[in-house]
């Protein structure tokens, strides 16, 4: 109790002492200091939070007060909770429903939606349903125009402006829930549409009949639905044309870019179109340029799926921005979205949830390791928005590339990592270079950490990505914890650690190798700090959960908080490191894996 009335007390630990306090007037005396803790700290766990609700009815019944005072001034996190218990649901035994779905009924007053189940998708995401819910016919974005075209930036534009900038935060209606649903929903059942109509069909008919439904459901765009990876933008226009489908054997995923007005009073697009004045700052953009031209040349133009990622992401947002209705406001931004169906994300976000986490960990702690997690919503059990990861190459896309140059030349040589980063980044000594492999020393020395931790797998060079700042990224977190492909558990070195990433380096001697080990040092001290954080979080999603990376049950999290080696010392942390390192170090199961890839899926 003297814990919970501290200010010590935190939302982790909210969710932590929920899950784990046995004492009711403890836990209700945590329900009430919900309401005294930050809201934006409270919604980074609010999967927890529905989690808890759905699987704990003495949970539930401490904190239903505060779930249903945010839902009456918060439409982010009302829809939020409504599909995370769409999500939670179908993935527990069916004794918990009962009060999940009384609260999701609550939630959606009047409305049946938020579902991304198939058969129902199929049935109410009609036009006519849409028109039903007052969605405007030619969209607020072609008003008093005709068409984007004829439309000149001098027009005034004070109404419009007003009412997209307007407050997101107040009472929530039954419209504004029942737009935003429905607009989630009609995407969600495009990507089944094109699945179930054109999964075999070639690229251009998928493309078409993309941009065909795209341009339908733009036409009837309403003027208050958003982008729901946060809450401070309000959509006024979907990129039809620049929208494309994504390469997949079983799905029909897509991409689709939507213009926004931003809501944050401190948001200036005018503030990110940085302008080189010194000889220096014109020496760093003429650097950055030349970089991502050369990156642009490692695409595949002809394949419309790697070419709608080809185009650097500055000149993509500034080709849009010329054309588009409010080019001069300053709150205007692009947001590019990924819309993924007939896949459970629920792993995927919680993996992202865990990287936010560590992240946030070694922020704190000054280590200088570098994450890029990107957002994940999973609008139900079998469907998802992503947020893809803009300005990289595969490492699979950069060693294709290259093995076509290096065979058109002559060479027959098998091209390296480290040709990659001369040939982007420029000779070894130079200043690009070094910052490039300081860079990807970081990153590579936290997502080595993270692959031990979390024990990943399926690490080919397909998911793993290189930005043009040299970051190392990893992506498709599809099996970690106790999951594996096909569950055969091949891939047994702690993390990838091949002979061209050590290359890359400077070799296994080098200085920068030495500090490569030390920042792995660094970061298992500062994660054994704050070990609680992210064990707390699997000790919540593990309890009835059907997701595969809780396949072993209870034991998945008894594993996970041992290789935080809570009691070992220093010294044996360190020790603990060249462990992992030989362990890792041009591995025999990692080169087979990759070799696998490459014979089987192409995957270089």
């Amino acid at each position: 109790m003297r814990l919970i009335s501290s200010d010590s007390f935190d939302a982790s630990m909210a969710v932590e002492y929920m899950n784990s306090i046995q004492d009711k007037p403890s836990l209700t005396f945590l329900g009430k200091r919900l309401f005294d803790l930050p809201e934006k700290d409270l919604d980074f766990y609010l999967p927890q939070l529905m989690y808890l609700y759905v699987t704990k009815v003495d949970a539930a019944s401490v904190s239903h007060a505060y779930i249903e005072k945010r839902h009456k001034n918060d439409a982010q996190f009302t829809v939020f909770c409504i599909w995370l218990l769409n999500c939670f649901t179908k993935n527990i035994p069916n004794r918990y429903e009962n009060h999940a779905l009384m609260l999701k009924s609550l939630l959606s007053r009047s409305n049946t939606l938020g579902t991304s189940n198939t058969s129902e998708s199929l049935n109410i995401l009609s036009l006519d349903r849409l028109e039903e819910t007052n969605w405007t016919v030619g969209s607020n974005y072609g008003r008093n125009t005709g068409s984007i075209s004829t439309y000149h930036a001098s027009s005034t534009l004070s109404s419009d402006v007003d009412l997209y900038e307007k407050p997101r935060f107040g009472p929530v209606t039954s419209q504004l829930l029942n737009n935003q649903l429905n607009f989630i929903s009609r995407l969600v059942f495009i990507g089944v549409k094109l699945t179930e109509q054109h999964l075999f069909s070639s690229k251009q008919e998928k493309t078409i009949a993309l941009h065909s439904e795209m341009n339908m459901l733009n036409s009837m765009l309403p003027s208050s639905v958003w982008i729901p990876f946060d809450f401070e933008n309000t959509i006024f226009n979907l990129c039809v044309n620049e929208s494309a489908v994504l390469n997949s054997k079983e799905k029909v995923p897509y991409v689709f870019f939507a213009e926004v007005i931003r809501s944050s009073p401190h948001y200036n697009s005018n503030c990110n179109i940085k302008t080189a004045t010194s000889l220096n700052q014109k020496l760093k953009h003429s650097a950055s340029n030349n970089i991502l031209m050369k990156n642009k040349s490692y695409h595949d133009s002809t394949d419309p799926s790697i070419a709608v990622f080809a185009e650097p992401w500055s000149e993509k947002k500034s080709r849009i921005r010329e054309s588009s209705r409010y080019e001069n406001h300053q709150k205007w931004d692009l947001i590019p979205v990924i819309v993924k169906t007939g896949d459970d994300l629920s792993q995927e976000a919680f993996a992202q949830q865990l990287l936010f986490t560590f992240k946030e960990l070694w922020r704190e702690e000054g280590v200088p390791l570098y994450l890029r997690p990107y957002k994940i919503v999973c609008i139900g059990s079998d469907a998802g928005l992503i947020e893809p990861v803009l300005d990289t190459l595969s490492l699979h896309q950069i060693k294709c590339h290259l093995t076509n140059l290096f065979r058109t030349n002559g060479n027959t040589a098998t091209p390296s990592l480290k040709n990659h980063f001369e040939n982007v980044f420029g000779p070894v000594n130079s200043e690009t270079y070094v910052n490039a492999q300081k860079n990807f020393i970081q990153s590579t020395a936290a997502y080595s950490l993270v692959s031990y931790y979390l024990q990943l797998k399926d690490r080919h060079n397909g998911n793993i990505l290189l930005d043009m700042e040299g970051h190392l990224i990893h992506i498709d977190y599809g099996f970690l914890l106790s999951s594996s492909p096909r569950n055969l558990g091949f891939e047994t070195a702690p993390f990838k650690l091949t002979t061209e990433i050590i290359d890359v380096m400077g070799g296994i001697d080098s200085d920068m190798f030495l500090y490569y080990k030390s920042l792995l040092l660094r970061g298992l001290m500062a994660a054994r700090k704050h070990h609680r954080r992210i064990v707390s979080l699997a000790e919540v999603m593990s309890a009835g959960s059907k997701m595969q990376c809780f396949r072993a049950g209870r034991e998945t999290v008894r594993a996970l908080e041992a290789r935080f080696h809570v009691s070992s010392t220093d010294e044996q942390l360190q020790q603990l490191v060249d462990t992992l390192v030989e362990g890792s170090r041009d591995s025999y199961t990692t080169r087979f894996y990759d070799s696998f890839q490459y014979y089987t899926n192409g995957i270089h």
